[in-house]
């Protein structure tokens, strides 16, 4: 059995590694957004066919401010750029092995499959495939998972502490 300690290192270099790739797909994404956005003319890798395409998603109106956000706000921003700061929030706390940081770390994963669930709806009305969206779409499952298996590891031990106060 691996020790706890083991345990965590392991799923804290999961979850780094997840983020990674979340960032990459998050700056391909504002890459091919800005992109087109400069050039109507652009084709990126991922418009595959009518409805097989990340443009489609990006450009629409839910592409800028998750469709929720007025355009006149400061923060009527592409997705993408909210990608980039959940992803790099993520990595940095993930690497910290206390209780509260693994609570905030599975608050913002609930969060952000909440998210998931929303955009996964809006493709469905686009009728859209959009191949890097469901990459992020599977890499918030991905930090869910690991956040929840860290969450549980290191509150192990306080709510052991609770029980022993209990008895005493």
């Amino acid at each position: 059995m691996i020790p706890t300690s083991g345990k965590i290192h392991k799923l804290n270099t999961g979850l780094v590694t997840a983020c990674v790739v979340g960032l990459a797909l998050s700056y391909y994404a504002y890459y091919v957004e800005t992109s087109k956005e400069k050039d109507s003319n652009y084709e990126p890798l991922c418009d595959i066919s009518e409805h097989v395409s990340c443009t489609k998603a990006f450009m629409s109106k839910y592409g800028k401010g998750y469709g929720l956000i007025s355009e006149d706000s400061i923060f009527y921003l592409p997705n993408s750029l909210y990608g980039l700061g959940f992803y790099g929030l993520v990595a940095i706390i993930s690497v910290c092995n206390k209780y509260s940081h693994a609570v905030f770390l599975l608050i913002l994963a609930v969060l952000s499959n909440i998210g998931t669930v929303y955009l996964t709806w809006i493709l469905h009305l686009l009728n859209d495939i959009c191949i890097v969206c469901v990459g992020t779409y599977t890499v918030n499952a991905i930090i869910l998972i690991l956040s929840y298996s860290k969450y549980r590891i290191i509150s192990k031990p306080i709510i052991q502490r609770s029980a022993k106060r209990k008895r005493h």
